[in-house]
């Protein structure tokens, strides 16, 4: 019988290789996963390869070949709009009742212009090779994150690929919808408030010298407070570039500052208590935490491989580090819900949710349903700063352009004063 070399993780995550007999290489691939393992590499041993296997593997290498001369080189980037459609179409496949391979073959002969065609022929080439799909995922392309490849080890894993990659795409749209309802939201602010600063800009330089130029040699000289515009206005026409080169400066060494070992995980702490947006954010983390948890557990994956895949799921430092408190409690033993208690970053509803779950044994499902509120509440909480967003701006506008208007009729005043007089 052929002896299959293979290099797999266990649900530790620890890297395993060895070799295992089997008639052939998916009967070795069957007998990795009912002992719990993930294979992300299978091949026969020198060993055991027949000639038919030495012509097969021949014949894999001139088409690799000759793929290799159409693939480009490196690693390929994919855009977040073609990384969805690539999902959702591969999940549509898989759940018809395609294996991957075929399916991926499909998609890799398409139209040669094809957006998915060099990321779908480079993975069916891997998966050929004998790597798992996350294996593959991981070595083809950067664009696939560490949680999409945690998603699809846990399909994989549970036998349910295709509605692992049919929650991811789910995921990725809500996530692709979210930033386009906060560009949408942010476009009319945005306008009024470049709006008020010409307003503010023409006053400033062109409007207020003109009328204070009449008023400067009357009676009683010019008010107090247009005197001081007048300086103010002066002093950014000479030293603009002054204040340029410092404002760049203090915003490049904040940016320093917060990707700095030191200073990143004081800004993320930050981060979250920021009026209305340290809402959107936390809500936006407990959504996509839970929903990634709940995938990973319901597709298989054990609760603590669950929890320190889904840790990845933000990449604020302070968040990681809660987590990892509880990913060491649970290891420890203890209830995933009184490892959620420890930190600050759920509140007592959602733990509860957690518990309920735990009690009544279909954790995954709890999971889901708390995920679910989680999206609501993440709606509601990106509905209310989007609502705040207009009437602060309209605020600023209205200070800047009330401010000039005021120095307008306060020169106005002045001049039919002086005049009367």
């Amino acid at each position: 019988m052929p002896t299959f070399a293979y290099q797999a993780t266990d649900t530790t995550g620890r890297d395993l290789s060895g070799t295992v007999e089997a008639p052939d290489r998916t009967s070795a691939l069957r007998q990795l996963t009912g002992k719990g393992l993930q294979p992300f590499s299978v091949s026969e041993s020198n060993a055991g390869k027949s000639a038919k296997a030495i012509a097969t593997a021949a014949a894999n290498s001139a088409t690799k070949a000759k793929n290799k001369i159409e693939d480009a080189s490196g690693p390929i980037r994919i855009s977040a709009t073609n990384l969805q459609l690539f999902t959702e179409e591969l999940s549509e496949l898989l759940e018809a009742g395609m294996r991957l391979e075929p399916a991926l073959k499909l998609m890799e002969g398409r139209d040669e212009n094809a957006t998915h065609r060099p990321i779908a022929r480079r993975l069916g080439n891997m998966i050929r090779e004998g790597h798992s799909f996350s294996h593959a995922l991981r070595q083809s392309s950067p664009s696939f994150s560490e949680l999409y490849c945690a998603v699809a080890a846990a399909g994989e894993a549970g036998g349910s690929l295709g509605v692992a990659l049919h929650r991811q795409s789910q995921y990725l749209s809500s996530v692709r919808e979210m930033r386009g309802k906060v560009a949408v939201a942010l476009i009319y602010p945005g306008f009024l408030l470049v709006s008020a600063i010409g307003v503010a800009i023409m006053f400033a330089t062109f409007l207020i010298p003109k009328l204070t130029g009449v008023v400067a040699n009357m009676k009683g000289g010019m008010p107090k407070g247009i005197r001081i515009i007048l300086n103010i206005t002066d002093f950014f026409k000479t030293w603009w570039w002054l204040m340029l080169a410092i404002a760049v400066l203090m915003a490049l060494g904040a940016w320093v500052w917060s990707r700095s070992p030191k200073g990143k995980p004081v800004w993320d702490r930050k981060k979250l208590k920021i009026p209305f947006i340290g809402g959107v954010l936390t809500a936006s983390f407990h959504s996509q935490f839970l929903e990634t948890l709940a995938s990973l557990s319901s597709g298989g994956l054990p609760l603590l491989r669950g929890l320190e895949l889904a840790a990845k799921v933000s990449s604020n430092v302070y968040i990681q580090g809660q987590l990892a408190k509880v990913t060491d409690l649970v290891r420890d033993g203890a209830p995933m819900s009184r490892a959620l208690e420890r930190t600050a970053l759920f509140p007592q509803n959602m733990i509860e949710m957690v518990r309920i779950g735990e009690h009544t044994g279909d954790i995954a499902g709890s999971l889901r349903r708390t995920a679910d509120r989680c999206g609501r509440e993440l709606s509601k909480s990106l509905d209310k700063a989007m609502a705040m967003v207009q009437p602060v701006i309209i605020l600023i506008m209205a200070a800047l352009v009330g401010t000039m208007a005021y120095v307008m009729i306060s020169v106005i005043s002045q001049t039919v004063s002086s005049i009367r007089r």
